[in-house]
């Protein structure tokens, strides 16, 4: 019962300090996909890339820390940190923000939350995936809007 009643204070704990940053949607761009691998040469070079659906927001979940979730292309809902990735702070502006996020051996993003010139709220989303353990080797960029930036949480 003590132990319940500990990790339940633990868990209300974490949420009480956890902050949505953003909340962006709907990714689209061009990736490249080298000959290597499983691609085969008929099909390697670039094509359109787009996650119809997919949900991307940023949560600060502590101090300097932060945490990418995403709903992929299965409509799964995953966590950078909880699917072994890194999150780093790369840059913060009054009205730009971007992170690294790097699995290490096989991938690196770089998430970039901003507002633009118009007013308009977007993120960028770079990826390079490589690696002995990468069964097909690619280099995406995409663009999404983004539903809200929370700049002054950050």
């Amino acid at each position: 019962m003590k132990l319940s009643v500990i990790l339940f204070a633990l868990v209300v704990s974490f949420s009480a300090n956890a902050a949505d940053i953003a909340a962006c949607s709907d990714p689209s761009g061009k990736g490249y996909f080298p000959e290597t691998g499983l691609v085969k040469k008929s099909d390697s070079g670039w094509a359109d890339e787009k996650i119809t659906g997919g949900i991307t927001k940023l949560t600060k979940i502590g101090e300097n820390e932060y945490d990418i979730l995403f709903v992929d292309v299965r409509k799964d809902i995953i966590s950078a940190r909880g699917d072994g990735g890194t999150v780093i702070p790369l840059n913060r502006g009054e009205n730009v923000f971007s992170v690294l996020v790097v699995y290490p051996g096989k991938t690196a993003e770089v998430y970039t939350f901003l507002k633009n010139a118009s007013g308009g709220l977007e993120y960028l989303h770079t990826l390079s995936r490589a690696g002995d353990q990468v069964l097909i080797t690619k280099a995406t960029v995409m663009q999404g809007r983004c539903s809200y930036i929370n700049f002054e949480e950050l």
